[in-house]
């Protein structure tokens, strides 16, 4: 016979889920995984932001056409660089480039002006 004593109190995350304040993640880009260079390009971002040896810390991700935008920090820099970039990941082939910008907030607007103007990186004014 199976005996099961329920514990006497209930676990912080569980409190949350039952309450529900925990809600689930917004999508941030859709991309068809069954394309090589779409799935290439999430392999890339999975390993630029894992928690073990990271290259950057992902701010804000948008796609526009065949390209994610992202709003990244990059995880180890010296003092007096710029350590916020807007970096583009070409879906269609192995390809990233970025424009660096002192703070989020310029990276943000940089992305803002890439989302309505095109897929390619504007350099700052």
């Amino acid at each position: 016979m199976c005996c099961h004593v329920r514990s006497a109190t209930v676990s912080r995350r569980r409190q949350r889920l039952i309450r529900g304040s925990v809600l689930p993640l917004p999508w941030l880009a859709v991309l068809e995984l069954g394309k090589p260079h779409e799935r290439a390009a999430h392999e890339f971002l999975l390993r630029a932001t894992s928690k073990r040896n990271p290259m950057w810390r992902l701010l804000e991700l948008r796609r526009h056409g065949a390209a994610l935008l992202c709003v990244v920090r990059w995880a180890n820099l010296d003092e007096g660089d710029r350590p916020f970039s807007v970096a583009e990941l070409s879906l269609k082939g192995p390809s990233v480039c970025w424009m660096d910008y002192a703070s989020a907030e310029a990276a943000r607007n940089a992305l803002a002006r890439c989302g309505a103007e095109s897929a390619r990186i504007e350099e700052p004014r």
